[in-house]
């Protein structure tokens, strides 16, 4: 299979999976990403709503996927079948659901299966200097109003386009 793109790469880093978390990511597309993750994570689940996508995943994780430690699963976030267990990690890449007219839906969803210290690292390709504010402002509202806090706005120089990844976290009680 054809390396990760350095975005890719890039924001695994960013997400630096721990040993036994639980790591989900949406809209999660070949699975790149989710072989990334499996690296060093407990168990990662992969959501998309292509069943296509699902299907290519699966093939690029299949030894990870009949261990146990990856689940790939075709659905919306709203839709999928998440488990009672929280996750420690939640992580997307260009999936504009996190920051749209419609992305209370999908906050809400991830409140309720972030564990109490996990985080969301929202990433996304800077297709235009300075384009980065608005995201970054709509996610710090959105998590905000959900009990996250905004804990750092990273910036990659990956290529072919920079790449941008913030990082919310649930404030502390």
């Amino acid at each position: 299979m054809p390396p990760a793109s350095e975005r890719l790469t890039w924001t695994a880093g960013v997400v630096a999976a721990r040993p036994g978390e639980r790591v989900l990511e949406v809209g999660c597309g070949h699975g790149v990403l989710v072989a990334l993750l499996a690296e060093r994570a407990g168990q990662v689940l992969g959501v998309d709503r292509s069943a296509t996508m699902i299907a290519a995943a699966g093939r690029r994780n299949r030894p990870a996927v009949e261990a146990g430690r990856v689940g790939v699963q075709a659905a919306a976030l709203r839709d999928a079948h998440l488990g009672a267990e929280p996750f420690d990690v939640v992580v997307s890449v260009n999936v504009r659901a996190f920051w749209d007219a419609d992305a209370a839906t999908t906050w809400d969803v991830v409140s309720r299966v972030l564990a109490p210290d996990g985080r969301v690292v929202v990433a996304f390709s800077l297709m235009t200097p300075g384009a980065d504010a608005p995201v970054v402002d709509a996610v710090g509202r959105l998590a905000a109003a959900r009990g996250l806090r905004l804990h750092a706005v990273h910036h990659g120089r990956t290529a072919p386009i920079p790449s941008v990844a913030i990082e919310v976290r649930r404030l502390s009680s």
